[in-house]
């Protein structure tokens, strides 16, 4: 009687281990159909990806001499393309773009199950490990299904990742090859990613690695060449130069290791080192290495884009998708010690086991209404464009310029890739850049520049006064992940007609 009492316990808590587990891609399904539709930013850089693929549509290049009129992002090309290619079908907006990450971030989820099904042969290991990527959504940013370039990235680099692991044909080095050009043609990040993949490729097999290391340097090598240009020497600009001399955050060297990993994730750390370390003293030394230098990768990569000023929580989507691939390798590699080693206590052991896994789950819990603008977000919004719709003149949203072009005006750089033009070493395109925005301000170019913050250079306060608040809500078109920035004056000129 006890023998089958505790059998029924452990296939309840095993059974709660999947429920606690599935419920979060549930649950982010659920979420991602309400926010794709949302016609206003989630994020305050959303905006400036649609203002991207609006200037691909309309046959421009992206990455040009910095003005007032646009500035591309230090990013590469690859997430907007394909975003234009979608923009053509469905219309210019956030649901195409938003579209391409939600499909990626679907995608990683498999990959990571597949990975793990693939090594373990055990389903219920890869469910546990691509729910557990799904749990991180909340600790990420929420970021999986906005409309910015990581889900594409990840979902790119993680596919290379099967690939390499699973197939050993010329063939298959090729594929694993272009699929990491092109995550690097999302997010240069890649290249550093790829570098321990690289050792690995030369362990494996030096004649195929020829062909892994060669199509990575040839597809990022004529890119570069080509798309400089055909831009005239900006590309490199934007996406190397312009990166390289981001400010680090030395108080991010630990807390990411700290916070980021070990306070958020302390039981899939410690068992993504248990694996390894069983790997290491008992596993094919293939095996070990491979999974050994994908964490130094991925989980590196991460570390490094963090470090960067500007490195948000969506930088972590590397390191927790890897730590997600080992936390499911260890719940098998566990489970298999425990049949082996505890024959008399081995129920207990398993229920003992669900429940570490369970705490680890629910310590993930998180709101997901917070993650969903509300109603009156959206009457806000919509309010917000008639606004400037009646404004007679052009107007300046330099913090969310797409709003600009939803009431049918012209959009212009966006605060943060200003940014990063002001605060980096090429002078001659600062002093340009600054010439150009004081220039306009002086001559009262806008009808109106609406501002998230006081804090703007350019004299402002000088030539323009503010006239009113955007919102007498305090509570209403906030961005649901990242930076909590929202319109909130409209300045008009000093001694001219306020429209």
């Amino acid at each position: 009687m006890e023998t089958k009492a505790l059998d029924r316990t452990a296939q309840f808590f095993r059974y709660s281990l999947l429920t606690c587990a599935l419920i979060y891609v549930v649950v982010y399904l659920i979420l991602a159909l309400f926010r794709i539709q949302y016609p206003f930013e989630l994020e305050w850089m959303e905006g400036g990806s649609v203002d991207h693929v609006r200037r691909i549509l309309r046959g421009q290049k992206l990455y040009v001499s910095p003005s007032l009129q646009f500035i591309p992002y230090i990013y590469t090309p690859f997430y907007f393309y394909c975003s234009a290619a979608v923009s053509k079908i469905l219309g210019i907006g956030f649901i195409p773009l938003r579209l391409i990450s939600f499909i990626s971030s679907l995608g990683s989820f498999f990959i990571i199950f597949l990975i793990v099904k693939q090594e373990t042969r055990n389903i219920f290991s890869g469910v546990l490990a691509s729910c557990l990527f799904a749990a991180t959504f909340q600790i990420s940013g929420a970021w999986f299904d906005i409309a910015r370039a990581d889900s594409l990235f990840l979902f790119l680099l993680l596919l290379a990742v099967y690939i390499m692991r699973f197939y050993t044909s010329r063939q298959s080095y090729i594929i694993a090859g272009v699929c990491i050009s092109l995550a690097f043609l999302t997010k240069q990040t890649a290249l550093f990613i790829s570098l321990p993949l690289m050792v690995y490729a030369i362990y494996r097999s030096r004649r195929c690695s020829i062909f892994f290391i060669g199509i990575i340097v040839v597809i990022v090598g004529i890119s570069t060449i080509l798309l400089n240009y055909l831009h005239e020497g900006w590309y490199s600009f934007y996406v190397f130069e312009l990166p390289r001399e981001h400010t680090t955050l030395q108080h991010i060297l630990m807390q990411f290791w700290s916070k980021d990993l070990l306070s958020s994730l302390p039981i899939v750390c410690v068992m993504s080192l248990f694996y390894l370390f069983t790997q290491l003293l008992h596993a094919p030394k293939e095996e070990f290495l491979f999974y050994f230098l994908l964490a130094v990768g991925m989980i590196g990569g991460a570390w490094i884009s963090r470090l960067h000023i500007g490195g948000y929580l969506n930088t972590l989507f590397p390191a927790y998708a890897v730590l997600s691939i080992l936390f499911g390798l260890a719940t098998h590699t566990v489970s298999e010690l425990i049949n082996a080693a505890f024959q008399e206590k081995k129920k207990l052991m398993e229920i003992s086991f669900y429940l570490v896994c369970i705490v680890q789950f629910a310590s993930l819990g998180y709101n997901p209404l917070r993650q969903i603008p509300t109603v009156k977000d959206l009457e806000a919004g919509k309010n917000l464009i008639t606004a400037i719709t009646q404004i007679k003149g052009e107007v300046f949203v330099p913090w969310h310029g797409y709003l600009s072009a939803l009431a049918g005006k012209n959009s212009y750089a966006h605060r943060m890739a200003m940014i990063d033009i002001l605060r980096g070493n090429d002078a001659r395109a600062k002093i340009k850049l600054n010439n150009e925005i004081q220039q306009a301000i002086r001559e009262k170019k806008f009808a109106a520049i609406i501002l998230d913050i006081r804090r703007f250079e350019f004299d402002i306060e000088k030539y323009y006064k503010i006239k009113e608040l955007v919102f007498t809500n305090k509570e209403v078109f906030w961005p649901v992940t990242g930076l909590r920035r929202r319109p909130e004056f409209i300045y008009v000129p000093k001694n001219g007609n306020a429209y």
